[in-house]
């Protein structure tokens, strides 16, 4: 045998063992013969291909096809059963719902044993989806359930109407009654007491209104002006965001820094100042000694007068002050000046 013709056998090998490796995956034993049977529903409840299909909770077989017939608006299932699973006629497959998650399966109901009258493989069945509620109870339970729940609620009534009925002001649905009562009560006086409030104050809330009626009216009439204003302080909060704000910060710095050494310069100046005027309080110095001796302010008074008659003599007689003058001539001149 050929190198060739042996890579071609384990090529078809591999891809029929893949091939049956996949059904029987999905629940379909190719070695195993089985019987094909169709069904037809409005609604498959999510049922896919290898759903599980049971008889009396076991499982006999399984989904191998959904295909939806766009004509008659129906969905058709291929059940595929084991061999000895022959349905006789009048068998339904329902689909049950068996978890609220959404999980469900298909329940073969099944009339009877058939002898010599199975369905041939490849026939359509009956079936129908029984939905939550007929997964969970059966069509005649779901009566009886039925049934007690309304005898429960009728003895509930009857319970209810004859509590109302008979008036005991101490028993539970008695003070119940009672309190319900109160409370309307309450809320009618409430009602009537806020109907008095909205009266009283029904002149202050129209002026109230009216007033901001005017208000909103001459908002409205000065819009423009309202917007203009805006405008301008939008403007004036670009021309400042797109300012050299890092600039101006640095001048304003500057000039506080100068200030700041001015200040301690005048405060030097004051030091300075008190300093002296502290010395002449005490008397030290010529200026301390001036204010503080009265010698010396009395001396100062007198040089004041003699000075003043030596410029008022020398305004009179400026003759005698001039150089080279002799004594005879001024008195000469000093008794002329008399005579006259």
């Amino acid at each position: 045998m050929s190198k060739e013709i042996r890579i071609a056998l384990l090529v078809i090998t591999s891809l029929l063992v893949s091939i049956w490796g996949y059904k029987y995956i999905i629940g379909k034993n190719l070695l195993k013969k089985s019987n094909l049977y169709y069904v037809d529903y409005s609604n498959v409840n999510r049922i896919t291909i290898s759903t599980p299909v049971k008889y009396l909770g076991y499982q006999v077989g399984f989904v191998s096809e959904v295909t939806p017939d766009l004509d008659k608006g129906l969905i058709r299932l291929t059940l595929d059963l084991d061999e000895n699973m022959a349905l006789p006629k009048g068998s339904m497959a329902n689909i049950l719902t068996e978890t609220f998650m959404g999980g469900a399966s298909i329940i073969l109901n099944i009339p009877g044993g058939c002898s010599g009258d199975c369905l041939p493989s490849g026939s359509v069945i009956g079936g129908k989806n029984l939905g939550i509620l007929g997964s969970m109870v059966d069509k005649d339970d779901l009566k009886t359930y039925i049934q007690v729940f309304q005898e429960g609620i009728s003895v509930l009534v009857d319970s209810l109407s004859k509590q109302m009925a008979s008036g005991d002001s101490e028993s539970k649905m008695g003070k119940s009654i009672e309190n319900l009562s109160k409370t309307i009560d309450n809320l009618e006086l409430l009602t009537r007491q806020m109907n008095g409030i909205m009266g009283a104050s029904g002149k202050s809330i129209n002026q109230s209104m009216s007033s901001l009626s005017a208000i909103l009216k001459n908002i409205e009439t000065n819009n423009e002006e309202i917007t203009s204003l805006l405008s301008n302080v939008s403007d004036i909060s670009k021309q400042i965001k797109d300012g050299d704000a890092k600039k101006s910060m640095e001048s304003i710095n500057s000039t506080l820094t100068g200030l700041q050494m001015t200040l301690k310069s005048a405060d030097t100046t004051f030091s300075g100042l008190n300093s002296i005027i502290a010395n002449v309080n005490a008397g030290n110095g010529s200026l301390g000694k001036l204010v503080k001796d009265d010698g010396l302010v009395n001396d100062i008074q007198d040089l004041s007068k003699h000075l003043d008659s030596l410029l008022l003599d020398l305004k009179e007689r400026p003759y005698r002050y001039i150089p080279l003058k002799s004594q005879k001539k001024t008195e000469k001149i000093d008794r002329q000046k008399e005579s006259n």
